[in-house]
């Protein structure tokens, strides 16, 4: 595969031998682009690394696409690659109808917390199996930070039982989210369960907010959560296939919503580059856990060109 080279932050590009300037592409036929798409993919996301015009380009929409729907072919991954205002670039996905996303909520269920206890979150001893986490030997004590990066459902348990109900679906609606009903049982708000559905279009933009308020103490605080699942958490595929710190990330393991069912629904969300988001990928793999979802994601992300830059200092 020829070089992928980025200067002056996405103002000359060399892909391939193609000249890229101001953030646009010249001069190569469409024949060129169907022999060299994984090339071009792989370069218009490095100038969207540094310019959210660049990812808007048709030419990154349609190599990205060809690239994702090439090297992951299997009808048991569905995905969504959006810019960082929210628009869609390439998508795989049967229905936008509402899915159970598993902990995927889980950062929303924080937002609600906080902004009901004045941005003040408790410290958890998460005991594993006795206190109904998925890590049986647990996780220990814990605040915000480490519970979304190892997405401890003790932690979240503790934030259920503290929440007003009523004011909670209040923010989710906020966020663009429909929320579990005011009834559902306390393990819906963690994301367990499948009272808690959400179109994935709307989970994916809910993220891109999240992401726009990072200044802000409660969410700067899950960002940073979700900067330690990318490396350390149940996301660390991502990273892997990435580098150190390259991307935001949030898992969900969620009840199979596929006929037949399978054992469960894998789901990852994830920001790339992490200190300036310019896209975001959702995934979900049928018959897997979410971290395994993880390492297709960061595979995919991987295969446009995503990581490379990191390679090269």
């Amino acid at each position: 595969m020829d070089p992928l080279t980025t200067a002056d932050c996405g103002m000359n590009v060399d892909c391939g031998g193609h000249q890229l300037r101001g953030e646009s592409s010249h001069g190569f036929s469409a024949r060129k682009w169907i022999q060299r798409t994984t090339i071009l993919a792989g370069c218009f996301l490095l100038s969207a690394v540094c310019s959210a015009q660049a990812a808007r380009e048709p030419q990154f929409s349609q190599a990205a696409k060809a690239v994702l729907d090439r090297d992951f072919a299997g009808p048991e991954i569905s995905y969504l690659l959006l810019d960082a205002s929210g628009n869609l670039l390439a998508e795989r996905w049967p229905s936008q109808s509402p899915v159970p996303p598993g902990s995927l909520v889980k950062p929303f269920l924080a937002i609600a917390y906080g902004e009901q206890h004045g941005g003040q979150f408790p410290i958890v001893h998460c005991l594993g199996t006795s206190t109904h986490c998925w890590l049986p030997p647990g996780h220990g004590s814990l605040g915000l930070e480490d519970a979304i990066a190892q997405s401890c459902n003790t932690y979240f348990r503790e934030l259920a039982a503290g929440l007003n109900r009523p004011l909670a679906l209040q923010i989710f609606a906020r966020y663009g989210l429909a929320g579990p009903s005011a009834q559902t049982a306390g393990d819906n708000l963690i994301g367990l369960g499948t009272a808690w559905k959400e179109s994935p279009l709307s989970l994916a933009k809910a993220y891109l907010t999240i992401e726009k308020e990072e200044h802000s103490a409660i969410q700067g605080r899950i960002i940073r959560g979700m900067l330690g699942s990318a490396s350390r958490g149940t996301a660390r595929g991502v990273d892997l296939a990435l580098g150190t710190n390259a991307a935001l990330a949030k898992t969900g393991t969620a009840v199979c919503s596929h006929k037949p069912q399978g054992a469960a629904d894998g789901f990852t969300v994830v920001l790339y580059p992490a200190a300036q988001p310019r896209l975001l990928l959702l995934v979900r793999v049928h018959g897997v856990t979410g971290a395994a979802s993880a390492n297709v994601a960061g595979a995919m992300l991987r295969s446009l060109g995503a990581g490379q830059e990191a390679d090269k200092r």
